[in-house]
């Protein structure tokens, strides 16, 4: 009984080892580049002066009539956000001893809109506002876009994992079964793509017609892995 429990747990092994064996592995992967349909811009104002009321005032001030500018565009998706408020007072170390020199005052507006292109005139508005401060233009995709793209990409993985295998098939001399694994790697370059401020005040002192901002690409990669029966 004891040789008969080992012959039968080695013929046991050797199957599933041969059942292992007839499976054709393959990856299928997908490298896009999608163009980002939303764009992100900061807008920061800064006053200074002896009265705070007076620089919190004008920095509110200058903030508001931005995007009241910004609003007559009737950008496509447009959205605002005020952030980084600040009021501080400022001193400066003189003959050895500190000295008030007032309160400064600033004010952030984060400008997202679907019109990339159109950009370059929100920086024209807040250059004629005497708003100097601007942040790297950020493009990306939408999470709606995100999740179009991805499904693109997860067909055109899968496509390429069955060329593959029914390649390898056809060279090869065997008929493929159907698939009994499936693994997944999404990646995707979901790092927003700056463009340099000093180019974009650079397009924005031109005229209206000239400021158009392109999107730029952005990276979106999908690998499969599936596992084939071999008839």
């Amino acid at each position: 009984m004891k040789y008969f429990f080992c012959l039968s747990f080695f013929l046991t092994s050797g199957l599933l080892e041969a059942k292992e064996q007839n499976v054709l592995t393959v990856q299928g992967s997908c490298n896009v580049k999608v163009i980002p349909d939303r764009g992100t811009i900061t807008f920061t104002a800064e006053n200074q002066s002896k009265d705070q009321i007076e620089a919190v005032k004008k920095t509110n001030d200058q903030i508001n009539k931005l995007k009241k500018e910004i609003q007559s565009l009737n950008l496509d998706k447009v959205e605002f956000k005020n952030t980084n408020y600040n009021v501080f007072p400022v001193r400066d170390y003189e003959k050895e001893r500190y000295i008030d020199k007032g309160t400064r005052a600033s004010l952030t507006l984060e400008v997202t809109t679907a019109d990339i292109s159109k950009i370059g005139e929100t920086l024209v508005m807040a250059t004629k506002l005497n708003i100097q401060n601007v942040g790297s233009l950020q493009t990306f995709l939408s999470l709606e876009k995100s999740q179009k793209e991805y499904l693109k990409c997860l067909d055109i993985a899968a496509d390429d994992a069955r060329g593959k295998a029914m390649q390898l098939a056809k060279k090869l001399g065997f008929q493929m079964g159907k698939v009994i694994h499936l693994n997944e790697s999404p990646r995707q370059n979901q790092s927003p793509i700056y463009h340099e401020p000093t180019m974009l005040m650079k397009s924005a002192s031109s005229e209206m017609s000239s400021t158009r901002i392109e999107a730029g690409l952005q990276q979106f990669t999908t690998t499969i892995e599936v596992s084939f029966a071999i008839k």
